[in-house]
């Protein structure tokens, strides 16, 4: 098996902006093309480039190469000077040992394997000005570990600047996105979260001999806790005790004091994330934990450890009314985003829980909100 590339977009983000695509060019004055996709398939040298334009006209590419960096040094460019690019033929690059067939006629077959490795991808003209790019030249952070990166239909617009928040991650070896410009989901969707799967996880248990096995089951709040972490009464049939808090997987808010005898410092926004936490339990029509079937079912500390799904509709049987708690703090700058598990693998249509939630943090991030920067007027350290 070959070692498959890392994939980390939990980004060094003060220091890439600082360092990353040139920021002179201005928008409307840049070349209507850009890196539509990212593909990776199982193995390491499984590896597409897609670059798209939203032009419905053919173009012509003359003058237009792409760059390919590992870490700090140029290691290929690729003139595409002899290429034309429209809407409905995008255009593939493809690694050498990769199996992926292109139907599209501008497709390229790399004579070696230029994307494994290749930190930092930029399209430039001419004159060498960046167009688009992906990556921050400099870094060592990979783009294909499990999942490929498909941009966002309404970010189908070439930028001297990368953000991560023009695209999202699918499952890797998922070819569907590739030789055409379809996104998996729009922007609003992915910032609502991802829904509940009956079809995927209906038939999974919670647990079976004190396991996670990824399924679902609807409870009651036994009593409230932090931002993070409550009471739930369970079902008596589903081998659970009530006794036990249940911690929210992939997220971390802010401490809360915890008395006289606590050993945890109170942090900022901690009783916001508390507040916001408690008031949707308590509010909420209907509430359902899942446990991971890639997690233990507990952590180190002996508390459970699972998603926390509510619903503010009357139809509590309605899977697509319930909202994912832990997405929702992430995303209103409430909580961190613990990337610790890279495998996590739950997943909801093509994108996994963890991506959803890692789209979610970069959102918040780059509002400022809560935990990014504002200043918490009720904290007093």
């Amino acid at each position: 098996m070959k070692k498959k590339l890392t994939l980390t977009l939990t980004f060094f983000a003060t220091a890439c902006v600082l360092t990353g695509c040139s920021q002179d060019n201005h928008d409307n004055e840049l070349p209507n093309i850009f890196i539509s996709e990212y593909y990776s398939g199982e193995d390491a040298d499984d590896c597409v480039v897609e670059l798209g334009t939203s032009s419905k006209e053919e173009r012509s590419l003359e003058g237009i190469k792409v760059n390919f960096y590992g870490s700090k040094n140029l290691s290929y460019k690729l003139d595409l000077s002899n290429k034309t690019i429209s809407y409905e033929n995008p255009i593939l690059i493809i690694n050498k040992d990769s199996p992926f067939d292109a139907t599209s006629a501008e497709s390229i077959k790399l004579d070696d394997n230029y994307l494994y490795g290749s930190y930092y991808l930029e399209i430039v003209n001419s004159e060498d000005e960046i167009i688009d790019c992906v990556g921050y030249k400099g870094f060592n952070i990979s783009y294909v570990r499990n999942q490929s990166m498909v941009r966002l239909s309404e970010k189908f617009k070439p930028t001297g600047t990368f953000d991560e928040l023009n695209y999202i991650k699918v499952k890797a070896g998922e070819t569907k996105y590739l030789n055409n410009l379809e996104s998996p989901i729009s922007e609003n969707e992915l910032l609502t979260g991802p829904r509940l799967s009956e079809d995927v996880y209906g038939d999974y248990l919670f647990q079976e001999n004190n396991s996670a096995k990824g399924g679902y089951l609807s409870v009651t709040v036994k009593s409230l806790g932090d931002g993070d972490t409550t009471f739930f009464n369970f079902p008596a049939d589903s081998g659970v005790s009530s006794n036990e808090s249940m911690r929210y997987l992939l997220i971390d808010t802010p401490e809360i004091d915890h008395g006289p005898n606590g050993n945890v410092d109170a942090e900022p926004w901690g009783n916001k994330a508390k507040e916001v936490n408690n008031e949707k339990l308590t509010s909420a029509k209907g509430i359902i934990v899942q446990s991971n079937r890639d997690f233990p079912l507990h952590e180190n500390y002996g508390r459970l450890l699972g998603y926390v799904w509510y619903t503010n509709s009357d139809d509590t049987n309605d899977l697509s009314s319930y909202r994912l708690l832990n997405f929702e703090m992430v995303k209103d700058g409430l909580a961190k985003f613990s990337d610790r598990e890279i495998f996590e693998t739950m997943f909801y249509g093509d994108i996994y829980y963890f991506d959803y939630l890692q789209y979610a943090y970069n959102y918040a991030k780059k509002l400022g909100v809560y935990i990014h920067g504002q200043t918490d007027p009720d904290f007093k350290s």
